[in-house]
C-alpha cells in the first residue's frame, strides 16, 4: 500500500505539472516530520515520512468529485495540500483539528474555495481514508476511500 500511496501521489504531482508548468511543489525535512509527530504526540506510518520528504506534493491544487454535479455546479471541491506548519496548527490550534485528533485524523489540506472546512485523512485504518470534517459541527463527509483513490482520480 505505501508504495502505491508514493507512486500515485507522484504521478498527481507530474499530471499537475503537466497541466501547469510552473507548478513548484515543496517537500518537507525529515526534521520537519520528526517535530510534526513530537507535536502531535504520535508516530506517523513509514509512507508518510516517504510522501513528505520526497514527493512534491505541499501546495499542490487538485479537486476531487464530492458531489453530484447540476446544472449550476459541477461538484467538484478543490483542495490546497498543506505544509508540515499547517499540520501541526489544523491538529493542535483549532477545531475541528483538535477534537479529531484523538481519534486518529491528521489534517492534510485544506478547501481551496474558501470553506474554511479541512480535509483530514484517518491514520487509523490500513489505507487511510480521506474526509471533509467540518467545523461547525465535526460531521465528516467521505472524499475518497483512500489516499490512493484520492490521487488516482484527482481533478486537475
Amino acid at each position: 500500500m505505501s508504495n502505491e500511496i508514493i507512486f500515485e501521489a507522484q504521478s498527481l504531482v507530474e499530471r499537475i505539472k503537466t497541466k501547469y508548468p510552473k507548478f513548484v511543489g515543496q517537500i518537507a525535512s525529515k526534521a520537519d516530520i520528526i517535530e510534526l509527530e513530537r507535536k502531535l504526540k504520535t508516530k506517523l506510518p513509514e509512507w508518510f515520512y516517504e510522501l513528505y520528504t520526497t514527493v512534491p506534493i505541499i501546495d499542490a491544487e487538485f479537486g476531487v468529485q464530492e458531489n453530484e454535479p447540476d446544472d449550476d455546479y459541477d461538484g467538484i471541491s478543490y483542495m490546497m495540500w498543506g505544509d508540515v506548519n499547517s499540520i501541526i496548527q489544523e491538529c493542535t490550534e483549532y477545531e475541528p483539528g483538535i477534537s479529531v485528533l484523538q481519534d486518529g485524523y491528521i489534517y492534510i489540506a485544506t478547501c481551496s474555495h474558501g470553506s474554511g472546512d479541512p480535509i483530514f485523512i484517518n491514520l487509523n485504518t490500513e489505507e487511510p481514508k480521506v474526509f471533509r470534517i467540518y467545523h461547525d459541527d465535526f460531521r465528516n463527509v467521505l472524499l475518497a476511500g483512500s489516499l490512493v483513490d484520492l490521487f488516482k482520480n484527482a481533478i486537475i
